[in-house]
């Protein structure tokens, strides 16, 4: 196991692992979508319903997978403040990161505290859709659109875009791996072998 491993401080793993997670989460979020009624077609009230539903699920999904992604992000701003002191090396990465999750602050306390926009936006599925620039801010319905797709412009908390936040995460990730060798691993099984069979070769010739 190589001294790196075995001698850095517990925080930077924890950091490492929210950031991983962060990632994860993040890809997770990029692969969702919602197919929508054909606009050529006429639309049915079966077909109105499928979509209703189909829109539901969507929406809570990343809902989720934006609330679990903010607070990862958050553990890990958290963890890397922690280490600012004591790693001079990271210094210069913990401080773009932790201004480029500065605005999550606020969105975190808002998303924690509905009331202002409940009162603001009804919490409406088309507020939600605007804000995170799913459709464009002046739409009024879902005409003319074939699917709602989560990609990099995607806003989170209405702040940030993913692609920015995603690409940020894996710098900071990567910086970590290559500076504390966050996912070294023990010897090779067939060097301790040939380390096992040495020392039994030894013994052996000890013995005659």
């Amino acid at each position: 196991m190589s001294a790196s491993f075995t001698s850095n401080h517990p925080s930077i793993y924890l950091l490492g692992d929210h950031l991983d997670a962060a990632l994860a989460l993040g890809e997770d979020l990029l692969t969702e979508k919602v197919v929508l009624a054909d606009a050529v077609q006429p639309l049915t009230m079966v077909r109105l319903v499928q979509q209703n539903r189909e829109l539901a699920e969507f929406l809570t999904t990343v809902r989720t997978l934006e609330l679990s992604l903010t607070a990862r992000l958050l553990q890990a701003r958290k963890r890397a403040e922690e280490l600012r002191r004591r790693e001079t090396r990271l210094k210069p990465l913990i401080a773009l990161y932790v201004g480029g999750t500065a605005p999550l602050l606020d969105a975190a306390m808002e998303l924690g505290d509905t009331t202002v926009h409940d009162f603001q936006t009804g919490d409406t599925a088309f507020a939600f859709l605007r804000s995170r620039a799913l459709i464009a801010r002046d739409a009024a319905s879902l005409e003319r659109l074939a699917e709602l797709r989560v990609s990099e412009d995607y806003l989170i908390a209405g702040r940030i875009r993913l692609g920015t936040l995603l690409d940020l995460v894996a710098t900071f990730l990567d910086s970590l791996d290559l500076l504390y060798d966050l996912y070294g691993e023990p010897a090779e099984p067939e060097t301790m072998t040939t380390e096992a069979t040495g020392a039994d070769a030894a013994e052996t010739s000890r013995a005659t």
